[in-house]
């Protein structure tokens, strides 16, 4: 029986490794439907929250009404005392009571709703800083994932081409040395134009000073001029 015991925990410890596998597998997914859910369930919060500051709203508002009304007619029954009508005087006492219990009740209602409406307030703020992060870090996390995967493309790019890289530089020098061959042979052809049209003897010759211009003799041609006065 321990046996069966053993296989059976081992079973489970794998079911769990599995399950850990499919959670780590599909964390992402995980984590943006996690936020979408506490998003929706912020927004039906402040749904609710909104109702709930609205009859706050409307309980200050009645208690403000009543408030003007005690203040009305606690003056009219000063105005009964004063005329001697201490009868009448009585009935507005009297109405200043049922005034003054329901605006005691309403303003207990309102204290206690708008606590309520300003814990639920603050909680809301809270969570929404929570979610907040959250996308931050799920942002994070998504951008390593892509680094991640870029850098492994990449490896895997460089040790696909790094056999066909030697090829390649091959081809390119073969390039380079038909490029170079074609450049040495437009250099012979100009050489051979100029043996032919015999530039090259007439730019030694120049170069030695010989069948030069008149200009460029100046000077010689002066000497003999001279050479010739003397004689003279």
């Amino acid at each position: 029986m321990s046996i069966l015991k053993d296989i059976f925990t081992a079973i489970r410890g794998g079911a769990s490794e599995a399950g850990e596998a499919i959670v780590d597998a599909n964390a992402i997914r995980i984590l943006e439907q996690e936020i979408r859910d506490a998003e929706t369930a912020i927004a039906k919060a402040k749904q609710s929250l909104t109702r709930l500051k609205g009859s706050e709203i409307k309980l200050k508002r009645e208690i403000n009404s009543l408030n003007r009304d005690y203040d009305d007619y606690e003056a009219k029954a000063i105005e009964a005392l004063n005329a001697g009508q201490e009868s009448l005087a009585e009935e507005v006492a009297e109405r200043l009571e049922e005034i003054a219990a329901e605006r005691d009740d309403k303003v207990a209602e309102h204290s206690s709703l708008q606590s309520e409406v300003n814990a639920i307030n603050k909680l809301v703020r809270s969570r929404e800083k929570i979610i907040q992060k959250n996308k931050r870090d799920l942002e994070k996390v998504k951008t390593i994932k892509e680094v991640q995967k870029a850098t492994t493309s990449i490896s895997d790019n460089v040790a696909a081409t790094s056999s066909s890289q030697h090829r390649v530089s091959k081809a390119l020098d073969r390039v380079k040395a038909k490029q170079q061959n074609w450049r040495d042979n437009m250099e012979a052809g100009e050489w051979m134009d100029k043996q032919e049209q015999g530039d090259d003897l007439d730019a030694r010759l120049k170069q030695s000073g010989i069948g030069g211009s008149a200009g460029s003799n100046k000077s010689s041609i002066l000497e003999k001029l001279k050479a010739k006065q003397k004689a003279g």
